[in-house]
């Protein structure tokens, strides 16, 4: 389809989106009603190639969670791609079954039947043909995309300058995933934040019953926005395949742990202490024989299966374990047995955390954002975060390890070895500054000048063979400058910080005072 005729295409959909109707002068009262329309949206979706990605609405999301897929060009403009994750963003229905091969996308009022090694395909009981084969790859089934989006009442268009396939649908306006309450006095992002009197009050106690209700059979929790209120029963309708699954990634198992711990001490409920149980039995089960911790488990896929301490995630089991291990009074209800599990996790954590203390040129630095699980070195993440020493999770895996009561010779050598790092590591006379610009998608975009008198920060990442500052775009490939990155990825995402400043000018010195223990 010819730009010009798929904007004439979607100008006339959204037209009929508004009700709008082209009419001559004549008089008011002589337009007959309109007929009522249901209500409607557009929404468009787009795929990149060499990006393991795709966006609907302008947010992107990955095209297969964890595996780093990306969509396939062929014969110059043929895109091949599996649909399974972006169908039901788009709020329609999706199905695949490997062992038959057979297909089913539903999308607004369109179904579409298709079938593995087969063109012909049936949309709503009329036949259609596509534009290549159905293929079966690793249990998912991949499609030509042009041709099903088409059949779905898409309206396509291919950007062989951009290398991206973008396809708009007018859709219900409940064609959307189900959602989940949202706002209140208690959310996902105020769970912890909450004054002391409220965990033992009614609304604690409902806010408890609620965490119960949505705890996975696993014995863990899945992850949720900010913004979904936590007095509410959370609609499991809204959780779908991999954003189901039992995570540490986000605090999501850790907080709710503490949350329960926090309820149970007031009201002793039976049933927050057994789930309480089972989510530090989930941990405890969860922890690889390396020491560490999954960002998703079991069965985790792809980048998440790496051992992990982006967001935390290692230092938030370890914390609850402590706790658990000192039998912390609103934790003093776990059995001995568990008691001692978690002191032996514990222990094995830590070993795990010493050990993984990178070096450059043979001195201590950081920590990566995530290890591979298997051979224990510095591995990817999503696509644009490299393998690289973190300045960003590095800092609070050192205040972890300044929290280690009574630290042994190599827990302080960890953690000065770090500092020492952190100081080489700092950029000066660097300001990072937003410049607004009505012409660009986001209607700004982000720029480093030289800057004397600008506060030191640190780079997001820094390459593990030369330990400058480590950049990347949604492509995965190594850059050595800011300027470099990617538009979206520049101004979408965190590629400094200064969390690093507060470390080394508090946190280390409260710690060298309360351990008595001489800086370098």
């Amino acid at each position: 389809m010819s730009r010009g005729i798929w904007l004439v295409s979607l100008v006339s959909a959204v037209m009929g989106v508004a009700g709008l109707t082209a009419c001559s002068s004549v008089a008011p009262t002589a337009i007959s009603a309109a007929p009522a329309r249901s209500p409607q949206v557009l929404r468009t979706v787009a795929l990149i190639l060499g990006e393991p990605n795709f966006s609907v609405d302008g947010a992107y999301q990955e095209l297969e969670e964890g595996l780093y897929t990306q969509p396939e060009l062929r014969n110059g403009s043929l895109v091949m791609a599996p649909l399974g994750d972006i169908v039901p963003y788009l709020g329609g229905q999706y199905s695949f079954s490997a062992s038959d091969g057979r297909i089913q996308l539903s999308l607004g009022d369109k179904t579409l039947l298709a079938s593995v090694g087969q063109r012909n395909a049936i949309v709503n009981d009329e036949p259609v043909v596509l534009d290549a084969l159905v293929e079966e790859r690793g249990g998912s089934a991949w499609v030509p995309v042009s041709s099903v989006w088409e059949a779905l009442g898409g309206f396509v268009k291919w950007d062989k300058a951009r290398q991206r396939l973008t396809g708009a649908f007018v859709l219900p306006a409940g064609a959307k995933l189900a959602d989940f309450a949202r706002g209140g006095p208690v959310t996902e992002e105020t769970l912890l934040s909450q004054n002391a009197a409220f965990y033992g009050s009614a609304d604690g106690v409902r806010m408890a019953d609620v965490i119960v209700g949505y705890q996975n059979a696993d014995g863990g929790w899945p992850k949720l926005e900010k913004t979904v209120s936590l007095l509410t029963p959370v609609n499991k309708e809204a959780m779908t395949g991999f954003r189901s699954k039992s995570t540490i990634d986000n605090d999501s198992t850790t907080k709710r742990l503490v949350a329960l711990a926090k309820v149970h001490a007031v009201s002793g409920k039976s049933s927050h202490k057994a789930s309480f149980l089972r989510g530090l039995d989930y941990l405890l089960a969860a922890q690889h024989a390396s020491g560490g911790w999954q960002q998703f488990w079991p069965q985790p896929q792809g980048y998440k299966a790496r051992i992990t301490f982006n967001d935390d995630a290692i230092a938030n089991v370890l914390e609850i374990l402590r706790y658990v291990a000192n039998r912390e009074p609103e934790m003093a209800f776990v059995d001995a047995a568990r008691v001692e599990k978690a002191r032996n996790a514990y222990e094995k954590g830590l070993k795990l955390i010493l050990a993984s203390q990178i070096r450059i040129d043979d001195k201590k630095t950081g920590w990566a954002a995530q290890y591979d699980e298997v051979t224990l070195k510095p591995a990817m993440g999503r696509a644009f975060e490299l393998p690289s020493v973190s300045g960003d999770e590095s800092v609070n895996v050192l205040r972890f390890l300044m929290s280690v009561p009574s630290p042994q010779p190599e827990v302080v050598d960890a953690i000065q070895s770090g500092v020492t790092w952190f100081e080489a590591a700092k950029i000066s006379g660097m300001r990072l500054v937003q410049v607004n610009d009505k012409t660009l998608e986001f209607g700004f975009d982000r720029r480093v000048l030289a800057d004397a008198s600008a506060p030191p920060v640190w780079a997001r990442f820094y390459d593990l063979e030369t330990g400058r500052p480590l950049f990347t775009s949604r492509d995965g490939v190594k850059k050595t400058s800011y300027a470099d990155v990617s538009y979206e990825r520049r101004v979408k995402y965190t590629w400094y910080t200064s969390a690093a400043l507060e470390l080394l000018t508090k946190d280390y010195p409260a710690w060298l005072a309360r351990n008595k223990v001489g800086g370098r």
